[in-house]
């Protein structure tokens, strides 16, 4: 009785319910359409991002550090921080996960001093990591691990001295020349001292060193001592410290007895002679006047020193440990070894299922807490598939 009492009262009330369904729905509809429309206008417009040199960082780096990186706890962290915490690197700041030299890439909107290159976006900086590497395999042919990071971070305490800047407006001053007196002393000696250059230029017993010399040349005139402003560095046990100190005693010359005439040539031995006199060696006025003419060490750069006045190059046993460990990553990714190739690329230019695991390795290197998500990565890849494709169709379609 009640079940038909129900179904008579919903059968008379059916059009009416439709009809109030339909307007719930319209209603609705219209009211997400008002308050999406709300949200784009209450909306900030979004900042074009730019390079700040004083703080070496783009503008939009904890927005793209949150959406880009993981771990998200910390790559949070480092959005939400009111301060740049300790564990973001460098490159982080600067959009670019793989610390990406400077090279007029999409997206290059400044760079540190270092040279490294500021994106505008994250993605902008992936997809230069994965043009580079494609460069690094293809044209330069470094398939290996070893072979990509020793030119992708290579090592900085071998290379050449830099040349001094020139201010703008003003002639660079000439390197002075050494001296004859240099030249004529071919090994110098370590420390640049007169004892150092003497022990080096001689054997034991005062005999020369076969070394070239320069051509003999007339004695020059007495020059003054050296004075404390130029960088001849004087040690306490050196021959210019002693004649500078207290004076010496004159030896008192022993005269032999005079031999009967029946003795003549009986026991008498020939004294050889010294290719060089140390007592000439030693004089005070010629030591003086070669100190003088030796260059200065404070004013004239190291590329116009002779090479034995040069400071020896710092070794590189720590760089050469983190190249090592470097190509162990990136190979280990893919697991190959260091010195095998990574197999990137097809012979035909198409990525393979080993570019993505490779460029995580060098993002986790780089940044070293912090790391590119895989969805970065393979956006990225992605893009650059896509633009390969498009210019080898338009390639094609070209008469």
């Amino acid at each position: 009785m009640i079940l038909t009492a129900f179904l008579a009262l919903s059968l008379a009330a059916g059009p009416a319910t439709d009809a109030g369904a339909a307007l719930v729905r319209d209603g609705a509809t219209r009211l997400s359409d008002g308050l999406s429309a709300l949200s784009t206008l209450a909306a900030p417009a979004r900042e074009m991002p730019v390079y700040r040199p004083e703080a070496r960082a783009v503008s939009n780096w904890r927005a793209e550090t949150r959406d880009g990186l993981l771990p998200l706890s910390l790559a949070w962290a480092a959005w939400a921080a009111p301060n740049d915490p300790a564990f973001v690197a460098r490159c982080v700041k600067l959009n670019n996960y793989w610390c990406i030299k400077r090279a007029r890439w999409d997206g290059e909107i400044g760079g540190d001093q270092e040279g490294h290159t500021g994106f505008a976006t994250a993605g902008q900086g992936a997809d230069a990591a994965v043009s580079l590497l494609r460069r690094y395999y293809g044209e330069y042919g470094r398939r290996s691990a070893l072979a990509i990071v020793r030119r992708w971070a290579p090592a900085e305490c071998g290379a050449p001295a830099a040349a001094r800047s020139i201010i703008p407006g003003r002639a660079a001053a000439p390197a002075r020349a050494a001296s004859p007196a240099l030249a004529a002393l071919a090994p110098q000696g370590i420390g640049r001292t007169l004892r150092a250059r003497f022990l080096a230029g001689h054997g034991r017993g005062g005999a020369p060193r076969r070394v070239a010399r320069a051509p003999s040349r007339p004695v020059a005139a007495p020059a003054p001592r050296p004075v404390a402003g130029n960088a001849l560095r004087v040690q306490p046990w050196s021959a210019l410290a002693r004649m500078q100190g207290r004076p010496r005693q004159p030896v008192r010359a022993v005269k032999a007895a005079p031999l009967p005439t029946i003795a003549t040539g009986i026991g008498e031995t020939v004294r050889p002679i010294a290719a060089i006199e140390p007592g000439r060696i030693l004089d005070g006025t010629r030591l003086a006047a070669e100190a003088a003419a030796l260059p200065t060490l404070a004013a004239a750069s190291i590329s116009s020193l002779p090479p034995a006045l040069r400071p020896p190059a710092p070794l590189c046993g720590s760089d050469e440990i983190r190249i090592q460990n470097y190509a162990a990553r990136i190979a280990g990714s893919v697991g190959v070894k260091p010195g095998d190739d990574l197999g990137l690329f097809t012979p035909d230019g198409h990525a393979t299922e080993r570019l993505a695991p490779v460029l995580l390795a060098m993002s986790s290197v780089e940044l070293g807490a912090l790391r590119a998500s895989p969805a970065l990565v393979a956006a990225a890849i992605a893009r650059a598939e896509a633009e390969r494709g498009a210019a080898g169709r338009q390639a094609e379609a070209a008469p």
